[in-house]
């Protein structure tokens, strides 16, 4: 049975296509002894000397790591996740064998029976089942024992698992769940806190930079220059009035101007003579309908779809050809047989519509979007013309190149390639940046680039750079790490002593009910799912233990470093009883399967091979 159920679980195809098959991936050979070198290439890993297949494994491993977008910590933690899935299922599987949970034969035939992927005109076909078996190398008993093993398994999990019943006790915590709590709330910041005592030294923060010296670890970086021609510059210099837009309607008014349309239906036949007939027959007055019902009846379909109609085409250049040959004018008219590929159509007009200008109103915001597009794309290269100009005029001096071209000079931070928060998240000026051109020896070039131009549409721009500073990966020097450690420490001890404050506060509210660092003015009547205050607040105010004698209840909760609510508690109301069973399942389900998952791997022996990459 095991070299059945090892066949099944091995087939991709019948994984796609057999979907009930839930004992795929768990485990495809089988060993027992010791671990020679060929066991440790072929399995992950062995339960009870039973191998689960490395091949089987790094397949279902890759497949799920595809979302872990190269973090080698996720990559990792998923790997050990699939081992621990199928580990997880393989015991499950063999526990059931052990509990003796048998699915019956009958119970089999209507488990395969009720699959859909056997059904034909509704009902399970057994030839189709046969059919299907045999396209993916399965013979119908080792089918049958892939789903009695599957189906074991799920036996197994849903007798130990799923249960409808909660003891009646649990469903009293609907009225903990429905529960609302009213309270004043006042928020309150770091700005409270004095720092005018503070003194940070030089010596203060090269003792935290000897001891922190890994964290200011830096990937390599570079300062630049540079100047911008961006089109979005240009948006909100622009203005259209409405004398413009009149006259771009008027001058240009077929531009605005629906083209007529004509409705067409087709009749198409693979035979020149069956076309010529059936030309005689609506010329002699048989109804277009009529030729129709009976040409349908046949496997002829038209190249433009069912034979009928086809409905409204612009008569203009974009006309088929077919219908341009057929140079019908009339409603009613149809042509002679025209030749397509395949065979012959022959062409019914069946409406017109003449060609209509659109409304004013409607085609001015078109005309407004149309002429300021003009117009910035006519101040981009005129801008673009002047930077190219600058380039040859001053190719070693990028002041002045931006001077000539009108535009400023802009100069960046420390910029790390890739870096989302600057323009290097182009890639076209990232690969200058950090190109050889730029960078030589870790050092910069002082090269002025050429025009780069990136984006589209709106979003283009033209960009000229030049490196003025470049560091290697590695520990950065003091120098530069210098103000964001003086940064870091003035944070800290703001930190530090907000805590201290609001700690102070809340100690004074709970000794004397008031304090004059704080005011309690908004009332809110929250409830567990409540969003009216931020979420960490919400639950804060549902962890007070409300006080026995009815005295005020004082909490805190720190939104981030520098906010903080302080929150009083005046007023707890128990929700209305009701059945709660429901929500708590899904709980109860997931505690139940970890702990038969434990107990399970508590009882094996589980062997993880070397080189297993967990």
């Amino acid at each position: 049975m095991m070299e059945t159920i090892r066949a099944a679980a091995n087939h991709i195809a019948v994984k796609i296509i057999f979907a009930i098959i839930i004992i795929s991936f768990i485990f495809t050979g089988v060993f027992s002894g010791g671990n020679s070198a060929r066991d440790e290439q072929i399995y992950i890993a062995k339960v009870d000397g039973e191998g689960i297949s490395r091949a089987q494994f790094e397949a279902q491993a890759s497949a799920e790591s595809s979302r872990a977008m190269g973090d080698s910590t996720f990559i990792k933690q998923i790997r050990r996740d699939v081992l621990a899935d199928q580990i997880n299922n393989y015991l499950a599987y063999q526990l059931s064998k052990d509990l003796n949970l048998n699915i019956s034969d009958d119970r089999l035939k209507e488990m395969i029976s009720k699959q859909k992927e056997f059904f034909e005109n509704g009902k399970f076909s057994n030839q189709k089942y046969l059919n299907l078996l045999a396209a993916n190398n399965f013979t119908p008993e080792a089918y049958a024992e892939s789903i009695r093993a599957a189906a074991q398994r799920q036996q197994l999990i849903s007798s130990l698992i799923y249960s409808d019943f909660v003891v009646p006790n649990d469903s009293d915590f609907s009225k903990l769940l429905d529960q609302t709590r009213t309270i004043y709330a006042a928020p309150i910041s770091s700005s409270i806190v004095k720092m005018d005592d503070v003194n940070i030294t030089t010596e203060d923060e090269q003792k935290y930079y000897d001891e922190h010296k890994n964290s200011f670890f830096r990937k390599e970086r570079v300062k630049f220059k540079y100047i911008a021609n961006a089109k979005q510059d240009y948006l909100n210099t622009i203005t259209i009035d409405d004398k413009d837009i009149k006259k771009e309607f008027n001058d240009n008014l077929k531009e605005y101007t629906y083209p007529a349309k004509k409705s067409f239906s087709v009749i198409f036949v693979k035979d020149y003579n069956q076309a010529e007939d059936i030309v005689k027959d609506l010329s002699s007055g048989t109804e277009f309908s009529t030729v129709l019902k009976n040409i349908n009846q046949n496997e002829d379909v038209s190249p433009y779809g069912k034979n009928g109609s086809l409905g409204w085409f612009a008569d203009n250049d974009d006309l088929p050809q077919p219908f341009k040959e057929a140079n019908l004018h009339n409603i009613g008219e149809v042509s002679k047989p025209i030749q397509v590929e395949g065979g012959y159509v022959i062409v019914k007009l069946d409406d017109l519509q003449k060609a209509k200008s659109m409304d004013y109103d409607y085609a001015k915001y078109q005309i407004k979007t149309k002429l300021q597009e003009n117009k910035i794309q006519q101040h981009f290269e005129n801008a673009e013309d002047k930077m190219k100009s600058a380039l040859v005029n001053h190719s070693n001096d990028f002041d002045a190149i931006a001077k000539e071209a009108g535009l400023d000079v802009k100069e960046t931070d420390w910029t790390y390639y890739n870096d989302a928060s600057s323009i290097a998240r182009y890639p076209e000026v990232r690969d200058v940046i950090f190109s050889s051109d730029m960078i030589a020896d870790d050092k910069v070039t002082g090269k002025i680039s050429e025009i780069i131009p990136v984006g589209r549409d709106l979003d283009m721009s033209d960009f000229i750079i030049q490196v003025v500073d470049y560091k290697p990966e590695g520990i950065a020097p003091f120098e530069e790490v210098k103000n964001e450690i003086h940064q870091k420490l003035y944070d800290d001890i703001v930190d530090s002593r907000f805590k201290s404050t609001v700690d102070d506060i809340v100690k004074e509210l709970n000794e004397k009910g008031t304090s004059k660092q704080v005011q309690f003015s908004t009332n809110y009547t929250l409830k567990r799912d409540s969003n009216e205050l931020d979420r960490k607040v919400v639950d804060m105010v549902f962890n007070l233990v409300p006080s026995a004698t009815d005295k005020r209840v004082y909490g805190v909760e720190y939104i981030n470093k520098h906010d903080a609510y302080i929150t009083v508690l005046t007023q707890v109301k128990d929700g209305e009883w009701q059945d709660v069973s429901s929500y708590l399942l899904r709980y109860y389900l997931q505690n139940t399967y970890n702990s038969l998952a434990t107990d399970m791997r508590s009882r094996a022996k589980i062997e993880i091979m070397p080189n297993s990459n967990l």
